[in-house]
Parts: C-alpha cells; structure tokens; sequence
C-alpha cells in the first residue's frame, strides 16, 4: 500500500497479511522473496513490526535514504516499524527473516522501559567468533529452530527465546554496531507514549480525545502524529492493540469468547466480532478453531 509516496505492508513484502505465531513471530527465509523480484527489493516499511534480517551467507545492499550499505554474511541487520529500507542483492543471500509483532513485543517488555530502544535502533551487526554478537546470533539461530519445530511447548518456548533476544539486543555493546537510524524526535517519543498509555488502559472504550488529554496534546496533533509514524487513525491503533489483546486471550480455553469481549471493555459481543474479522480475517470462533482452541 502506498501512502504520501511511502509504501508500506503489514506482512512481508509484497503482502498485506502476516500469521504470527502466538501473536508474536514469523520467521520466512531470506533471499526468497529477492529471487521473486528479481534481486531487487524496494524501500518500504512494515507498520506492525520489528524486523531482523539473519544474513548467513551472501552480499547484499541496505537500500536506506538513498544510500546502499554493504552487507555481507555472517552479520544480522534490526529494523524497528515504520522504518523505510530495502534490498539489493549482489549474490545469492542465504539467511532468515525473524519478524517481531511490535504490539506483542511492547506488552512483554514494558516493565523494562530501557529495553524498548532494542525495537526502535536501526543497525547493522557483523558477528564476531568469540564476541558477545556471536551470543545474540545463537539465540536467534535457537529462535528459527524451534520456530521450524513440532516440538512440545514450542510457543512458550518460542516467546521465552524472544524475550532473551530483544534483551540481548539491547546489552549488545555499541561497538559492535553500525547504527543507520535511532529515531528519537519528539513525534516517536509521543507516539510511544501514546502506544504506552493504550497498554496501560483496560478498557478498549478509552477515546482519543482521553488519550490526547493525558499526552497533554490536541486530538488534532495526536492523529497527526499518529498518521506520521504509525500510517495509521489514532482509533485504528487502539483497536490493533485490543484485536492482539483478544487474540491471547482467545487462546485460553477457560474464556468464553464473551468473556473476552466484556474483559477488553468492549460493550456488545457482535461489535466485537466485527472487529476482531475485519482486522484477522476470522471471527473470534473461527479463530479458536484455527489455533486448536474450541
């Protein structure tokens, strides 16, 4: 989709859908989608998710501003949401795209208000033998495996092992790192603030003029900004956060699904499932029955 001369997707590229398992990872293998279009792919940025492109073998340009920066195997390179980049293949590239869903990722993490920055750097890192990159390269490689696994408890392993690494990320010292982009201006901060006091609500009732008082901005400003980083409505941005609310809940069998519905403060269970169809593709039930949860 494109929108003021930016194109963006909410799953890979080229795609407008993204299953995450437990709401939370998606793991595609990379060079794939290169070879699909001609080694050649355009900036674009994803709006709902943080991104690390594992490259294991190969060479490859970071297209970013304008620019190409030379990438080349082993090195893994993070980029936050809403972040324009691209890709120019120069050989064959072996290697994994780890996709985070930014809304899962901030609930598990926002106890840990410095963590948060390991989503928002835009970085390049080489992995060293011997360094503390070849840790954050282990675990990633024990992310994509159990990913790829049918093994027992492998979505609660898989969310333990994403915790480990968006920590690790952010313990990685600075000098192991190429920094492209750390988004710090005031926009991003009252955004995640914004997305913040969304987490912190408990009812999905909360309106955007509520959220733009406490932000001690107009509701004006805060659509403006949330259109700039977000591409996306104020409202269309709580009503993200609470369809992924009601996506974990759902997964619980002991919750009847007006349960869920009157729990997230959403008033009537029809509007609910509107909702929550229009933004997954399924209602609430058909949902259930997908993840094995009747």
């Amino acid at each position: 989709m494109a929108e003021n001369n930016r194109t963006f997707f909410e799953g890979l590229y080229g795609l407008d859908r993204i299953e995450f398992a437990k709401g939370l990872i998606y793991v595609y293998p990379f060079g794939v989608i290169g070879k699909e279009n001609n080694n050649n792919i355009k900036s674009h940025a994803h709006n709902n998710q943080f991104q690390i492109f594992v490259v294991m073998e190969g060479e490859t340009n970071l297209l970013y501003n304008n620019e190409k920066i030379h990438i080349k195997g082993p090195s893994f390179i993070t980029v936050p949401k809403n972040t324009d980049h691209g890709f120019e293949h120069l050989t064959e590239v072996k290697g994994w795209i780890i996709s985070l869903s930014d809304n899962v990722l901030e609930h598990m993490i926002k106890r840990e208000a410095e963590v948060i920055e390991a989503i928002e750097m835009f970085q390049v890192t080489t992995i060293v033998e011997g360094e503390y990159s070849e840790v954050v390269f282990n675990t990633m490689q024990n992310c994509i495996s159990e990913y790829n696994s049918a093994e027992l408890g492998r979505l609660l392993m898989l969310e333990y092992l994403v915790g480990q690494l968006i920590v690790q990320l952010r313990r990685l010292p600075q000098s192991l790192q190429y920094t492209i982009h750390n988004a710090d201006n005031s926009s991003i901060i009252y955004y995640r603030r914004f997305t913040q006091l969304i987490r912190e609500s408990s009812s999905y009732k909360k309106s955007v003029e509520e959220y733009a008082s406490d932000l001690k901005i107009a509701g004006g400003r805060l659509s403006r900004i949330c259109n700039y980083v977000g591409f996306k409505s104020p409202r269309e941005i709580i009503m993200d956060y609470y369809v992924t609310q009601a996506q974990l809940l759902l997964s619980n069998v002991e919750k009847s699904i007006a349960e869920v519905c009157y729990t997230l403060g959403f008033e009537d269970p029809s509007y609910f499932s509107r909702i929550f169809k229009r933004k997954t593709g399924l209602t609430p039930n058909e949902f259930r029955k997908k993840i094995g949860t009747k």
